[in-house]
C-alpha cells in the first residue's frame, strides 16, 4: 500500500471517528493504524507534517469550525492539541524500532500523555480524547471508573501500535506480543462485562423532568426584546435599558418554565431541571422568581433545579447560575458556572460543587462546560453525590459530544447524571453509562426530558479515589521512553 494511500485511508477514518453527527466509533480503532503506517514509512519531516495535518482537518470537524474558528483562545489551543497528539506519531517512528519490549507502548502512552497535557497546559478540558469516542461501547466503557477516558485512549493507540508492528515485522516475530495484548485486551472487556452484571445500579430511582420553554415563548420574548431594542447577550443593553420593560420581556419564558414545572410535578417528577441560560433574570426580580418557585415546589414536594441567566449591576454585568429549591420552599444551593466557554463574557465562579441531602440520596450540581471537566466532577464524588444535576445550553455540532461526555463522567465517579440541554441532547445516565433517557431540541417544539434514574447507594469507583493516577502514570512512561531507547543503543541493543 502507497504512502498516499494510508494518508488518505487513516484521514478518511478519522472524519468518521471523531463527527459529532455521523461518527462511527470503530473507525477510532482502525484510523491510527494507517496513519502510523504512514508515519513509519514516509520520510520523517513529511510525516510530522502530513499527520499533523490530518488531525487539524480531524479537528476542526470535531469542534465545529462555525462554532469556534473566530475565537482565538480556542484555535491556539486546539493547534496545541494537534502538535501534542503528532508527537505521538513522530515518537513512535523515532523510538519504536530501538524500544525492544517497550515498542508497541510507546504511541499509546505517548499519545495519553499529549491529551492530558492538553488539559493542564490549556484548561479546556478533556476536549480531543481520542478515548472518548466510545461512549456506547459499554464494556471498555467501564475502564473509565478506573483510569478516567484516558485509558480507553491507551487500548485504542496501544491496538493501532501492535497492529503496525505485527504488519512491519510480519506476524510470526510478534505472535508473543500479539497474544499478550489479545489477552490484556480480552481481560480488560470481561472485567467491564463482569462490573455491568455484578454491580449493577439499584433498582432504587428518581423520575426527574428536565423542561425547556416552547417556542411561542421564546418568539413572544424575542419580540418583546426587538421591540425596546434590546439584545439580551449585551449586558451592559439590559441593565440600561427600562427594567420594567425588560423584565417584562423576559417573562413569558419565565412564566413558561414556572407552568411547565407544575405540569410535570402532576406527572410524578420528584427533580424538575431548568435549562442553562435559557430563562433570563434581572437581579431586581430574582426573589421574586425564587418565592414562586418556591411556593410551587412546597405544594407539590419536589425540588427544582432553576438555571438562569442573572443580569447584575457589577461587571461584566451576568452570572449564570443554577438555583436549587428544595420541597419546603427553600433555597439549598446557588452555583456559579465554574468554566464559561471562550464566547460567554461573565466571571467564572468559585468552581466548588455543591450538594444537598434529599430523600433520594445527595445531589449535586454543576452547569454545562463543567461536566467537561473531570476533576471538578470528582469533587462530587468525594462528597458522596448519587445523583448529578447538569443544565445545559448547547449549539448544532456540540450537543452529542457533551452528551457523551457526560457518559463519562458518569461511569468515572459512579453517580447518575441528568444532563438537560436547551438547544442540544438531553441525557439521562446511570452510573455504568447506561443512556436511560434522551431528547434532541431539533426535534421538536417543546423539549421535554422525564427519566426514572437510579439513585442510592452510589458506587464507589477507582477513579474517583484515585484521580488520574493513569494518566500521570503514562507521562512518566512517555518520558522513560527516550531514556530507555538511548540506554539500549548505548549497549548495542536492538
Amino acid at each position: 500500500m502507497n504512502q498516499r494511500l494510508l494518508w488518505w485511508l487513516g484521514t478518511a477514518l478519522l472524519l468518521l471517528a471523531v463527527h459529532t453527527d455521523w461518527n462511527v466509533p470503530f473507525a477510532a480503532w482502525v484510523f491510527p493504524v494507517f496513519l502510523l503506517r504512514y508515519a513509519r514509512r514516509a520520510p520523517i519531516r513529511r510525516a510530522a507534517l502530513m499527520v499533523g495535518l490530518s488531525l487539524l482537518i480531524g479537528q476542526l470537524f470535531w469542534l465545529g469550525v462555525t462554532g469556534l474558528i473566530f475565537v482565538l483562545p480556542a484555535l491556539l489551543a486546539f493547534t496545541l492539541l494537534v502538535l501534542l497528539q503528532t508527537t505521538a506519531f513522530v515518537a513512535d517512528r523515532l523510538l519504536a524500532e530501538r524500544a525492544g519490549p517497550l515498542r508497541t507502548l510507546v504511541f499509546p502512552a505517548t499519545l495519553v500523555a499529549g491529551e492530558y497535557l492538553f488539559t493542564l497546559i490549556t484548561g479546556f478540558g478533556d476536549f480531543g480524547a481520542l478515548g472518548s469516542t466510545q461512549s456506547g461501547n459499554l464494556p471498555l466503557l467501564q475502564a473509565a471508573s478506573v483510569t478516567g477516558v484516558y485509558g480507553l485512549t491507551f487500548v485504542l493507540a496501544w491496538f493501532a501500535s501492535v497492529v503496525n508492528t505485527g504488519w512491519a515485522e510480519g506476524w510470526p516475530r510478534v505472535r508473543r506480543t500479539v497474544l499478550v495484548h489479545v489477552c490484556l485486551l480480552g481481560l480488560v472487556f470481561a472485567a467491564g462485562g463482569a462490573r455491568l452484571l455484578f454491580d449493577a445500579p439499584t433498582t432504587q430511582t428518581v423520575r426527574i423532568a428536565g423542561i425547556s420553554p416552547s417556542s411561542d415563548a421564546d418568539r413572544a420574548s424575542s419580540d418583546a426584546l426587538e421591540r425596546i431594542g434590546v439584545k439580551y447577550w449585551r449586558a451592559e443593553e439590559v441593565n440600561a435599558a427600562d427594567p420594567v420593560a425588560v423584565g417584562a420581556a423576559f417573562a413569558p419564558i419565565t412564566d413558561d418554565l414556572v407552568t411547565r414545572t407544575r405540569q410535570l410535578a402532576s406527572a410524578g417528577a420528584k427533580i424538575v431541571v431548568w435549562p442553562e441560560t435559557h430563562a433570563r433574570v434581572l437581579e431586581r426580580d430574582q426573589a421574586a422568581l425564587l418565592e414562586r418557585v418556591g411556593t410551587e415546589a412546597k405544594q407539590a414536594g419536589i425540588h427544582v433545579e432553576l438555571a438562569y441567566a442573572l443580569y447584575t449591576a457589577q461587571a461584566p454585568h451576568i452570572r449564570n447560575v443554577a438555583v436549587l429549591v428544595g420541597p419546603a420552599g427553600e433555597v439549598s444551593w446557588t452555583y456559579d458556572k465554574a468554566h464559561p466557554t471562550p464566547m460567554e463574557p461573565m466571571t467564572p465562579g468559585p468552581g466548588v460543587v455543591p450538594t444537598a441531602d434529599s430523600p433520594y440520596g445527595r445531589l449535586a450540581t454543576v452547569i454545562c462546560y463543567d461536566a467537561d471537566y473531570p476533576g471538578l466532577m470528582r469533587q462530587a464524588a468525594d462528597k458522596g453525590t448519587a445523583l448529578m444535576l447538569v443544565p445545559a445550553n448547547d449549539w448544532p455540532g456540540f450537543g452529542s459530544l457533551h452528551a457523551e461526555k457526560a457518559v463519562f463522567r458518569a461511569v468515572e465517579n459512579g453517580y447518575s447524571i441528568f444532563r438537560h440541554s436547551t438547544h442540544g441532547n438531553s441525557t439521562a445516565v446511570d452510573g455504568q453509562g447506561r443512556v436511560l433517557g434522551n431528547a434532541d431540541h431539533a426535534r421538536t417544539d417543546q423539549q421535554t426530558l422525564l427519566a426514572d434514574l437510579p439513585v442510592q447507594p452510589r458506587t464507589q469507583t477507582v477513579y474517583g479515589s484515585i484521580g488520574d493516577v493513569f494518566a500521570w502514570l503514562c507521562l512518566a512512561l512517555a518520558a522513560l521512553c527516550p531514556l530507555w531507547t538511548y540506554s539500549r543503543k548505548r549497549t548495542g541493543n536492538r
